[in-house]
């Protein structure tokens, strides 16, 4: 059996923004459906996990864009499970051309949830099943910890789970939170071809309600910080990452 699950997708035009480039938080999905089909051959996938009481959730993800596809391109994504350790299940992704032209590659870094408790079971206790993948080199290294904040006032805004945010789980979709990222950042920040280069988020605790969450941005130059919490202060996500311009980048 392969380790590594490769998927060939077309952009759709619901994958898009209003340039015709995938969006981030499409990618996201792409990158969550792959790695499901990936665990499944392995059984781990969502249902197997079910059955032993366990799911998986991302705690975080590093990305990095070379450039975005279009709409009507042909693209293929390849994911394959790292090595676990007591505390994180890393994955990796790689997003290209069909003739291998590199279009982004991620890291992540799961954990694995027991559904009752909610608490953290370790993935090497819980012996998921996955191969050997040590010998496959890391198209980009996983986020052990967030970049440094940047200084300065943060602007501050309020958002609202919705039933589109929802997902099997009973928590928000960890692809929402990118989409969400987008919205706070505005259509002007990706105006003239530009767009995220760099991304680096930190999932800290699920959000199962429906109240009001605070949005806080702050954005220097091309860069930019992004936290959600809640009215008590509790941090749900964290984003760091960086703007770059101009389609021949990206």
């Amino acid at each position: 059996m392969d380790r590594i699950t490769k998927d060939l997708y077309a952009v759709r035009a619901t994958d898009c923004d209003f340039g015709g480039r995938l969006r981030p938080d499409a990618f996201f999905i792409m990158m969550q459906e792959g790695a499901e089909h990936n665990a499944s051959a392995f059984g781990a996938g969502h249902e197997d996990m079910l059955r032993r009481g366990l799911f998986f959730a991302l705690a975080r993800m590093h990305v990095r864009f070379f450039r975005y596809p279009r709409f009507g391109e042909r693209i293929l994504h390849a994911t394959w499970p790292g090595v676990a350790n007591r505390f994180f299940f890393p994955r990796y992704h790689t997003l290209a051309l069909e003739d291998g032209t590199p279009l982004a590659c991620a890291a992540g870094l799961w954990v694995t949830l027991g559904t009752e408790s909610r608490g953290v079971v370790s993935p090497v206790r819980a012996n998921l099943g996955f191969p050997d993948t040590s010998d496959i080199p890391a198209p980009c290294e996983a986020p052990m910890k967030l970049p440094p904040d940047l200084a300065g006032e943060p602007a501050e805004t309020e958002r609202r789970p919705l039933y589109s945010d929802y997902d099997l789980n009973g928590h928000v979709n960890n692809t929402r939170y990118i989409a969400w990222l987008c919205d706070a950042l505005g259509r002007s920040a990706f105006d003239d071809g530009r767009a995220l280069q760099e991304l680096t988020v930190s999932y800290e605790k699920e959000i199962r309600g429906e109240g009001a969450l605070r949005q806080l941005l702050t954005r220097s130059n091309g860069a930019f910080s992004y936290r959600l919490l809640s009215p008590e202060g509790t941090r749900h996500f964290e984003a760091r990452g960086t703007l770059t311009g101009g389609n021949d980048h990206v």
